[in-house]
């Protein structure tokens, strides 16, 4: 940020997640060569292949397959305020895994979007026991190998890695280290710009997030306008934000779109299992 403007919103989280990180790196027993020893020792939980995991749903094996669901645990947001602030993370994955989510999609940053990394370890133990359980995502705003490092230590199989937030030179770092610990990250991208940067880095999950992180303003159009950048690619495809009835998904459907990530309209819905099972068109589980 320069030249005395306001910082944007994205720029605002950032700023508050680097002084999370330094906080929590200079704790006994959390600092980062206690991250590394623990990781050395392998003390994190098992690992499931992301974008494999990813292609799977309910319909994938149907004549007419549609997008899979990364469905998102998320008590508020800085757009919205308070969403479900009552939500018990784990019992709202179960549902979402019991519904036919190949991912669960956790909050973890704990001032805008009162998440916590307790709720991705929860949320991750609440599933374990189950067939093929989904992939956990941590959601969070990812500038620091050691929030990687965290991840994997608290259950998580993938992490979000968002384009608009990092050089290219921290993007790469940050990517090769989530491979190196066996995670292959979902990129976020916004435009055509930060689409040929994530493909650069050679990510096999791209999500396009409908929301503009710096005014928080959405466009439903955002997914649809690179779709074709990402043709002939293996890449899997994932819209990201605004998603909410089954027209949005079947239009995304069309185009090839691989993956849909709801949250709001997931925390808000009366009933989850049917709301899932309406929004993508799958048999009631």
């Amino acid at each position: 940020m320069s030249d005395g403007k306001k910082p944007t919103i994205l720029e605002t989280i950032y700023a508050q997640r680097a002084k999370d990180v330094e906080a929590a790196k200079s704790n006994p027993g959390t600092t980062q060569a206690d991250l590394d020893t623990y990781l050395s020792m392998n003390l994190a939980p098992p690992l499931i292949d992301f974008p494999a995991r990813l292609k799977q749903n309910p319909s994938s094996l149907t004549s007419s397959p549609g997008p899979s669901l990364m469905a998102e645990v998320k008590r508020a947001s800085p757009s919205k305020g308070p969403i479900a602030m009552s939500t018990n993370a784990p019992e709202q994955g179960f549902k979402y895994a019991s519904a036919g989510a190949s991912v669960i999609s956790v909050l973890t940053e704990p001032t805008w979007f009162k998440g916590h990394l307790l709720d991705m370890r929860l949320v991750r133990q609440a599933v374990d026991g189950l067939p093929n359980r989904p992939a956990i995502l941590r959601k969070d705003f990812i500038l620091d190998e050691y929030q990687i490092a965290e991840a994997r230590l608290y259950g998580a199989d993938t992490i979000l890695l968002i384009v608009a937030m990092l050089s290219q030179e921290r993007l790469t770092a940050l990517y090769n280290y989530a491979n190196s610990l066996g995670m292959e990250p979902l990129v976020e991208v916004n435009n055509a710009s930060e689409m040929t940067r994530a493909l650069e880095l050679g990510a096999k999950v791209i999500g396009v997030n409908n929301r503009n992180l710096h005014d928080f303003n959405v466009d439903m159009g955002t997914t649809s306008r690179l779709v074709e950048m990402v043709k002939e690619r293996d890449v899997v495809l994932c819209a990201l934000s605004g998603i909410s009835n089954p027209n949005d998904v079947a239009v995304y459907k069309e185009q090839g779109v691989r993956a849909v990530l709801v949250g709001e309209a997931l925390m808000r819905a009366k009933d989850t299992g049917a709301f899932i099972a309406e929004l993508l068109g799958w048999p009631r589980a």
